[in-house]
């Protein structure tokens, strides 16, 4: 997670561990231990993933995951969005939890009503955000309205030779 702004603290569970056995997504808290919203559920872990969705990235590909949002059946797109809010709420303890009531109406909305990330599905059903959080939630979820397409643009969805296990590289030698 180095460069991300992350609080570790907020890591509830690893939703998919690779071969090697290291998390490649993580299931973060809803709600920072602060009271802050936090809107995005699934992070992507594994430096191999992320390497990838920043190639593809790099290649225009959102643009292409946008448009085959925005050629499907809504229903389809709305149903991730809907399925991921109901997630942060359970996750946050069904929506009764102190820490939402204690929330502004702004904040609250955020979690309640936001799809995938805090994207406003309503109003930008086809929106992307970017290719790491696709990839998170459809394999934190175990299905994406786009799963197909993104397993055909990922291709192997872990790395060979074990670049997981080993340490970063020092930033600053």
């Amino acid at each position: 997670m180095r460069g991300r702004k992350f609080d570790a603290s907020a890591v509830i569970a690893a939703a998919r561990r690779c071969r090697h056995g290291c998390p490649q997504i993580i299931v973060s808290s809803p709600v920072s231990a602060s009271g802050v919203p936090f809107p995005t559920i699934f992070w992507l872990t594994c430096p191999f993933l992320d390497h990838r969705c920043g190639e593809l990235e790099s290649e225009q590909r959102i643009s292409e995951l946008e448009a085959l949002f925005a050629a499907m059946p809504a229903a389809a797109v709305e149903k991730m969005h809907q399925d991921y809010a109901a997630l942060r709420l359970v996750l946050i303890g069904g929506g009764k939890s102190s820490a939402l009531s204690e929330m502004n109406e702004g904040m609250r909305r955020v979690l309640t009503e936001s799809g995938v990330g805090g994207i406003n599905w309503r109003e930008a059903r086809q929106a992307v955000k970017c290719l790491h959080l696709q990839t998170a939630t459809w394999l934190g979820m175990g299905a994406h309205p786009a799963g197909e397409w993104l397993a055909e643009k990922l291709g192997a969805l872990d790395c060979a030779d074990g670049r997981c296990l080993k340490p970063p590289a020092d930033p600053c030698p």
